[in-house]
């Protein structure tokens, strides 16, 4: 039987191309289908994954290049450059992570990085191959994205799109300096939701990535919480650069005790079993209602010092004494 691995034999040369053209339908379904596209091409690294686990890094490379080319060919180089910085890139980076075994916390943080690193890099090249600033440049993407999702959401009348637009405009200033928070925060939804889906649909035989990273006992280092603490005065105290830097910093931490929050209540329903449909209906709850959402930001924020699982500040066993040499025996 052969290793898992790259072999430029037909069979496999067929499944690059199949992967590299479901990936690239994926990224058209959410230009062209309002809504449901959206949540379509969230999965456009898929494919990758999937052919990167099963036939290797080489495999996953040229599947990205075969996607990469389809979409270059249907729309521009610059859109092709877009989805190789923000989608292939993500899943290449999380394979070799995954593959090296790291951490979950370092297997996201440098694939968010590699990714926000790569879109900002695309920016500025394009700015100046368009003598533009980077922020001018910045904000046309912006501005569309906003203009495609107003379109496509069901229910609005053109007034009310209209008045959603310039709402969303007097906002674009805020929405453009949280531009880095958001690539994090994205990159974080995309890859999880691809590995969850890995996992729960079997994709990748004998393999299931997010148990053996036993996120139900997942939390973030102790020392993490000074990202919260020092932005969070900065916010309050700073002007300028160094308050947006900070309030960038202080939206993706809470985003990730968001995300310890959520690993405190899987842990529990795990323990007790709960239903997956009751499971689907709590999770909805959290992520729709503000409050809630909260609540379980200070849940996570709340278990570095109250331990709320019982499972990291455990008292060492205690050792029974060493015995010494028997007292008969001294003579």
């Amino acid at each position: 039987m052969k290793e898992p691995g790259f072999y430029p034999d037909g069979r496999t040369l067929g499944w690059i191309v199949a992967g590299g053209l479901t990936s690239a339908l994926f990224f058209f379904s959410s230009i062209f289908i309002p809504l449901v596209g959206s949540f379509l091409g969230i999965l456009s690294p898929m494919p990758i994954l999937i052919l990167s686990f099963r036939k290797g890094g080489i495999a996953g490379f040229l599947t990205s290049l075969a996607a990469a080319f389809v979409i270059g060919f249907a729309f521009k180089p610059i859109v092709a450059l877009f989805f190789f910085t923000q989608f292939a890139l993500l899943g290449l980076i999380a394979f070799y992570l995954i593959e090296k075994r790291a951490s979950f916390g370092i297997t996201m943080l440098l694939t968010s990085l590699v990714v926000a690193g790569g879109f900002f890099l695309l920016i500025e090249f394009q700015a100046i191959s368009l003598s533009q600033g980077f922020f001018e440049t910045l904000k046309k993407p912006v501005q569309e994205n906003i203009k495609m999702a107003l379109q496509s959401y069901p229910g609005l009348s053109g007034a009310e799109v209209k008045e959603m637009q310039a709402m969303f405009q007097k906002m674009l200033s805020l929405l453009i300096v949280l531009v880095p928070t958001l690539i994090v925060i994205g990159s974080w939804v995309i890859l999880m939701v691809n590995l969850y889906l890995l996992d729960r649909l079997h994709l990748i035989p004998g393999r299931e990535i997010l148990k053996d990273f036993d996120l139900n006992t997942w939390r973030a280092p102790d020392h993490f919480i000074w990202l919260v603490i020092l932005p969070g005065f900065g916010v309050f105290l700073s002007h300028g650069t160094l308050r947006i830097i900070a309030l960038n910093i202080l939206i993706a931490a809470l985003t990730v005790y968001f995300f310890q929050g959520l690993c405190i209540i899987n842990y529990y329903l795990a323990r007790k079993n709960v239903p997956p449909f009751i499971k689907a209906m709590i999770y909805f709850t959290l992520f729709v209602i503000q409050i809630v959402a909260v609540m379980v930001v200070l849940l996570g924020l709340l278990d570095m010092w109250m331990d709320f699982r019982k499972i990291f500040h455990k008292k060492p066993e205690e050792t029974p004494p060493q015995q010494g040499p028997s007292d008969e025996n001294t003579d």
